[in-house]
């Protein structure tokens, strides 16, 4: 019941190794290519959660802050994506895979007239991939970075970490193997007992999520803050959002007014201050009066 539909998987296909879509029986015609792909954005489009799910949404976006070193992040993908359900997983491999092979396929026509390929790919299926509850214009930003890394390494994040199938082969092998035990012999002296990672209390678990969250979100924030490609009003808009979705991380990037003021020397000129001499009654000489006490 939880496998794709029969007509998705042949569409997938059918785009996957264009011009090979045998798998179709109706014959094609012009602009058929984009009505499949249609077809396919609308199908992942309707899903209530994404498939990387909205429990792992924060383990996810700590790893954005490891992309800047390759082999750290793929590892890290390796694992994070090995704690999916079993059938998001299997969703996630075919629909990348079928993202990457589109997006390197020349033979296939363009799937839109104005936005290429690639970036179509990205626009198309990010928000299926990733995205939180609150559903703000942020994730789109988180998601797009993340959907750009998985369709570049696919094939490395999507198969099982060599070292951790070994590790796990070699228990399951210990755990087969008959034990001869002598008299007097408690343990089985030939293997070490397996070892369990460390518990922690449930506030170091907090401090390392909310710590590990961190740097993503200050790399996103820095990244909106310097980009010279979009208009001061725009900057200020996302700005805004991230202050009201990350609060705390924009405060220590912008502790003042002052700081954040500095991004925006477009802004009009403040008007100057009111001389004595524009206002409206004319100036009047003083009168000495004389006064008189009773």
């Amino acid at each position: 019941a939880e496998e794709l539909p029969h007509w998705i998987l042949s569409a997938m296909k059918c785009l996957a190794n264009w011009p090979s879509c045998s798998d179709l029986k109706q014959p094609t015609y012009s602009g058929f290519e984009r009505d499949v792909f249609k077809t396919i954005v609308d199908y992942f489009g309707q899903m209530k959660e994404p498939l990387l799910t909205f429990h792992f949404f924060v383990v996810f976006v700590s790893v954005l802050g490891l992309l800047q070193k390759h082999s750290k992040a793929v590892e890290a993908l390796q694992i994070s994506c090995l704690l999916l359900p079993p059938e998001n997983r299997k969703r996630l491999q075919l629909l990348v895979r079928m993202m990457a092979r589109i997006s390197f396929n020349k033979d296939l026509p363009p799937l839109s007239e104005s936005v290429r390929t690639r970036t179509l790919m990205v626009q198309a299926f990010s928000r299926c991939i990733l995205c939180s509850k609150d559903e703000m214009d942020l994730d789109e930003l988180l998601a797009a970075k993340l959907v750009s890394f998985l369709m570049d390494n696919y094939q490395d994040i999507l198969s099982v970490p060599s070292a951790l199938k070994s590790s796990v082969e070699e228990h399951v092998v210990h755990l087969q193997r008959v034990q001869i035990k002598y008299a007097g012999a408690d343990t089985d002296a030939t293997f070490a007992p397996p070892s369990f990672c460390h518990q922690i209390s449930t506030d170091e678990f907090e401090y390392q999520r909310a710590t590990c969250a961190q740097e993503p979100l200050t790399a996103l924030l820095e990244e909106i803050a310097m980009n010279k490609e979009i208009s001061w009003k725009d900057k200020k808009k996302q700005l805004k959002q991230f202050q009201k979705t990350y609060p705390e991380a924009y405060r220590v990037r912008f502790p003042t007014p002052e700081s954040e003021a500095v991004l925006f020397p477009e802004k009009a000129k403040q008007k100057p201050p009111i001389l004595m001499w524009a206002l409206k009654k004319p100036f009047q000489p003083f009168h000495r009066t004389r006064s008189f006490r009773m």
